[in-house]
């Protein structure tokens, strides 16, 4: 396992450093080769200096060293004019000649022999500005002119300049040369300094972009949200430095410049923060205190002209210390972190770091501010880096979600079967249950019919009874129990009108014998749910016991059976059976017998309804039997 680790260990090192390299030949390729001075043209190192603009007349010249930083020593300067003796003999005055300053955070106008070559793009409105450490990324200037304006051997070159603030200008070499020869390096300058930090915008707004979807598709998680605000914040930043135009006065332009660096570190902070899981509180109040405290002190020295240099090093010092935290953050944690083991954590880091300390240095004034602040380069690998971790995070959610699905779906498939093995064991008992019910129900049956009829037969034989007809209507009565019972038994009669149907075979006989006639009225009537055997065999009973009361006792010569479906609006459905007979009716007074009491329980032991009307002449017996709803 140890062995494993350091294999592991000794390949993540290696990549780190391969990746590194690869990432210092990429910023060698696009912005060191980019600014290289050219070396065939003529370049002026040395350019006398004149504070007052009759240039005649003046006592005070200067001979300063190029670049010339005024913030060195030059804090009353607002304007002047450099000049400098061109030697025309190492110039080919017959091709088009060109005039290249790589560096120059001033307005200026460039004179040959008196003639005005050219200008800076600044217009009065951005001569206002306050800070140019905020917009240290210029366009380069670049005039081509005829060779002829030059004279034989010696021409003289000014430059007039405008500083924005006393003590705010900067002028880098001068390079005279053939248009052909330096307006390469001209346009590969912008293309290091203006168009890579616009393509690098267009990069990082897509990304904030991409994590502001996540955000909005994972909003419990923040980090994504505060990753966002990372991105359009720096973005914000590069597309200030470059100078593009907006509404705002070019004082607020640059101290919304300004105040991004450190706001882009504070979203950094919490970004880490909420990766790591671990959220100090009263740490990220801190950050904040800080952050919204130095915004304010910069916004009244920008606006109240109060030691905006002073201000922007001490902002620049807070936001140093706060990226050197993050950092210390990722470092403490790289080591425990699996997700951390990724070859370009430690390059991106790396390449935040040196960048980010170069421009604290040129901001500080230890080292030359003519090749423009760098941090904005380190921008793409560190926020790539930082967005990929965050794009693993997101996804590795998503395979835990779809494992958690899938172990939900493999408990739910288990639980449905086990919920199908249940219900055929509950069924089973069921119909363990039901059948032991339905055989206790049909012994009671052939107890109570059948049997007694049995009985009944087994008393006239031992009593010496030999009258054939009592015979045999006490086997007839005791053959039409069990036909009763076992038309109850069959599935395909459950429904009332085939029941009835069954039942008319057998009582039509029965009548005749009797002398009554039969009337036989069934209508179509829907099955009831739930009519089973027991319901079948109880709706029979009270059919058979009613006509045979009206056989025994109502001296009627018709009985009439009426079966159909009673449904009005609004109310409930029912199924109707009318037993009716034109006997002698009964009168209320007269004692009830056996027979319509059992009637009544078997109605009451299937939710049916049994009443009992007189008619004119004779008795109607009705059995209602309600539908659900």
């Amino acid at each position: 396992m140890s062995g494993r680790h350091t294999h592991d260990a000794v390949f993540l090192l290696t990549s780190s450093v391969i990746i590194t390299l690869i990432l210092a030949l990429a910023f060698w390729f696009f912005y060191i080769r980019l600014i290289q001075a050219p070396e065939h043209a003529l370049r002026i190192q040395r350019m006398h200096f004149y504070t007052d603009k009759n240039l005649a007349s003046t006592p005070r010249r200067h001979l300063r060293a190029l670049p010339d930083d005024w913030i060195d020593g030059s804090g009353h300067m607002t304007s002047g004019w450099y000049e400098a003796v061109i030697d025309s003999s190492k110039l080919d005055t017959n091709r088009p000649l060109a005039i290249y300053i790589p560096v120059i955070q001033m307005q200026a106008e460039i004179y040959i022999n008196g003639s005005l070559l050219g200008r800076t793009y600044l217009t009065d409105s951005q001569v206002k500005q306050v800070d140019p450490l905020a917009r240290d990324i210029f366009r380069p200037l670049y005039v081509s002119f005829p060779g002829q304006l030059l004279l034989d051997t010696k021409s003289r070159l000014q430059i007039r300049v405008r500083a924005p603030k006393p003590g705010h200008g900067l002028i880098g070499l001068v390079y005279i040369g053939s248009d052909t020869t330096l307006r390469p390096f001209f346009e590969n300058r912008v293309t290091a300094r203006v168009t890579m930090v616009q393509l690098i915008s267009a990069s990082m707004l897509t990304i904030g972009i991409f994590m502001s979807v996540l955000w909005w598709l994972r909003r419990q998680d923040s980090i994504y949200g505060w990753f966002a605000l990372l991105v359009y914040t720096w973005t914000l930043r590069n597309l200030l430095l470059v100078g593009y135009d907006t509404p705002l006065s070019a004082a607020t332009e640059d101290w919304i410049a300004l105040i991004s660096l450190g706001w882009f570190l504070t979203f950094m902070a919490i970004s880490i923060h909420r990766y790591m899981d671990t959220i100090p509180h009263k740490t990220e109040k801190a950050i904040f205190s800080l952050a919204i405290t130095g915004s304010m002190a910069l916004a009244a020295a920008f606006f109240l002209d109060f030691h905006p240099i002073v201000f922007h090093r001490i902002w620049s010092t807070f936001s140093l210390l706060l990226g050197a935290y993050t950092l210390t953050q990722l470092a403490l944690e790289y080591r425990r972190r699996d997700d951390l083991k990724n070859p370009f954590v430690p390059a991106s880091g790396l390449s935040i770091l040196f960048l980010g300390f170069h421009d604290w240095l040129l901001i500080m004034g230890l080292i030359p501010r003519d090749n423009g602040l760098l941090m904005h380069f380190s921008a793409p690998v560190t926020l790539i880096t930082f967005a990929t971790l965050l794009l693993e995070r997101f996804t590795e959610v998503l395979r835990q979600a779809e494992s958690i699905n899938l172990q939900l779906e493999i408990r739910v498939a288990e639980k449905h079967r086990e919920l199908e093995s249940n219900f055929k064991k509950l069924r089973q008992m069921e119909n363990r249950q039901v059948l032991a019910e339905e055989r206790e129900r049909f012994m009671k049956e052939m107890h109570d019919g059948v049997g007694g009829h049995l009985i009944s037969m087994l008393s006239m034989m031992r009593s010496g009874e030999h009258d054939p007809g009592k015979i045999t209507r006490a086997i007839e009565a005791a053959l039409s129990d069990l036909r009763i019972m076992i038309d109850s038994l069959d599935p395909n009669e459950h429904d009332i009108p085939a029941l009835l149907g069954a039942m008319r075979a057998r009582l039509e006989p029965q009548l005749a014998r009797s002398g009554i006639k039969f009337d036989w009225q069934v209508d179509e009537i829907p099955p009831l749910p739930e009519f089973g055997p027991r319901k079948a065999l109880q709706v029979m009973r009270i059919i058979q016991e009613a006509i045979t009361n009206v056989i025994n006792h109502a001296e009627a010569t018709l009985i009439r059976i009426h079966a159909r479906l009673e449904a009005e609006p609004g109310k409930t459905r029912n199924a109707v059976i009318d037993i009716i007979d034109n006997g002698k009716g009964f009168s209320d007074k007269a004692r009830r017998g056996h027979g319509l009491n059992n009637m009544e329980q078997r109605a009451s032991s299937i939710n049916a309804r049994l009443n009992i009307y007189s008619e004119n002449p004779g008795t109607r017996i009705r059995l209602s039997m309600e539908y659900p709803d």
